[in-house]
């Protein structure tokens, strides 16, 4: 009985808050939260995704240093992120492509994608 106790509060005193992440479907552990809450697209406050712009490393590279999972990422709400999945695919099969649109969300959309990349380093 007491050594359970004991079990329970070592337990309690060791618990750690984790904070998780997505990389092309392998599933990180962050001891810090990536997200803000916030859209950078649209600027809504939200329950939000990080969105890879591109995955550039492989999943040994990433299981060394967690960190690189944030290179190339913007933090985007749920509509945001599926268009910029769009996006992603887009520029996957034409890195070259432009696009010209009144949307402010896709222009938008567009510069964020541009500034990630380019904070992120050279792909």
């Amino acid at each position: 009985m007491i050594e359970n106790l004991k079990k329970l509060i070592r337990n309690i005193l060791e618990f750690k808050t984790w904070f998780t992440l997505s990389y092309h479907r392998l599933k990180l552990k962050l001891p810090f939260n990536p997200r803000k809450g916030i859209c950078k697209a649209c600027g809504r406050r939200c329950f939000s995704n990080i969105h890879h712009w591109l995955y550039r490393y492989t999943y040994s590279e990433i299981y060394r240093d967690n960190k690189l999972a944030l290179k190339y990422t913007t933090e985007l709400c749920y509509p945001d992120h599926d268009l910029g999945d769009a996006m992603r695919k887009l520029f996957n099969i034409d890195p070259d492509l432009k696009i010209v649109t009144r949307s402010k969300i896709l222009n938008k959309l567009i510069e964020l994608r541009a500034q990630a990349l380019r904070e992120g380093g050279n792909p």
